[in-house]
């Protein structure tokens, strides 16, 4: 478990962990348009983790929150 040091941390990311994508520059928004044309969300965060949560499903594995 990672220590604080004394930081604040934002309530909706307690008890979770990050997963850094890196994509090039240029592809970043038409990746934001085909999730929010697909359904999945108008963020890069917000489409992804939808995203992630349909193939989970598909696969009866429990979704991430």
């Amino acid at each position: 478990m990672a220590k604080s040091y004394g930081k604040v941390t934002q309530a909706s990311r307690q008890g979770k962990s990050a997963i850094c994508i890196f994509v090039k520059p240029e592809a970043k928004q038409s990746i934001i348009a085909a999730l929010a044309e697909g359904g999945y969300g108008i963020s890069f965060q917000e489409g992804i983790t939808n995203l992630l949560n349909e193939l989970l499903l598909e696969h009866h594995k429990a979704p991430i929150a």
